[in-house]
């Protein structure tokens, strides 16, 4: 059976999921407001969920291998990160700025007996540690005046270790951020659970990014083909 078959999930089973996780005593449904963790609302955004059946049929797609490896900025309870740890990626790690909802994350995941997953407690404009995925995941976290910055961490990291890096961007409103530099190309969209979209960028285009073989995603007329085609002066031959 094929993987994407496998991971057919209905809203039903989703909201069995949740019943389940009330009754386990997980909490990865909650939303918090900025304010409650203390935060400015024009800085950090809130915390709400997005690990659903849209993101784990969207990631189906991919072909992930234990030689990928994915960060999400803004992991919140680790909703998301749940939904990832179905695939074989090397790593699978979340960043948050709030200890208190880290906490929440590490909770859950303790009490599922998962150990293939950290939960880091940082700010995403001045994290260090980019190089080691090729895969970023982001829920709205921010907005574009912290994502100008983000933006220029991620090609930083390009600089210092010439990849292919994808970011699968959901609800994206900052997308000016990622393309105005012509690093980062929109390669297509997917649907997701609340009308909005989840974008998909890379900084490879055409035939040399693995984003060439995906057969379900929407492409984006015109946004994948123009501009250079990584982060290096020279540019990947066919």
């Amino acid at each position: 059976m094929e993987l994407k078959s496998l991971f057919k999930l209905s809203k039903w089973q989703e909201k069995a999921q949740v019943l389940s996780d009330r009754f386990n005593n997980l909490d990865f449904t909650t939303v918090c407001e900025p304010e409650e963790l203390g935060y400015d609302p024009k800085i950090v955004k809130r915390s709400a969920p997005s690990g659903d059946r849209f993101l784990v049929n969207m990631l189906s797609d991919f072909n992930i291998t234990n030689q990928d490896s994915i960060l999400d900025i803004g992991c919140g309870k680790g909703s998301a990160i749940r939904k990832m740890l179905q695939f074989p990626f090397a790593k699978v790690d979340g960043m948050e700025l709030s200890e208190h909802i880290a906490g929440i994350a590490v909770e859950n995941f303790k009490k599922l007996e998962v150990t293939r997953t950290e939960i880091l407690i940082a700010d995403a404009t001045k994290f260090q540690e980019y190089d080691e995925y090729n895969f970023i995941y982001l829920y709205d976290p921010f907005p574009s005046s912290v994502m100008d910055f983000v933006v220029e961490s991620l090609i930083s990291s390009l600089q210092r270790s010439p990849r292919e890096l994808v970011v699968i961007y959901n609800n994206p409103v900052c997308h000016a951020s990622l393309v105005n530099q012509e690093r980062f190309f929109k390669a297509g969209i997917y649907p997701d659970n609340w009308g909005n979209t989840i974008a998909i960028y890379s900084n490879y285009q055409n035939s040399d990014s693995r984003l060439s073989s995906n057969k379900n995603m929407k492409r984006t007329t015109n946004e994948f083909s123009i501009g250079r085609v990584d982060i290096n002066s020279e540019p990947k031959s066919a």
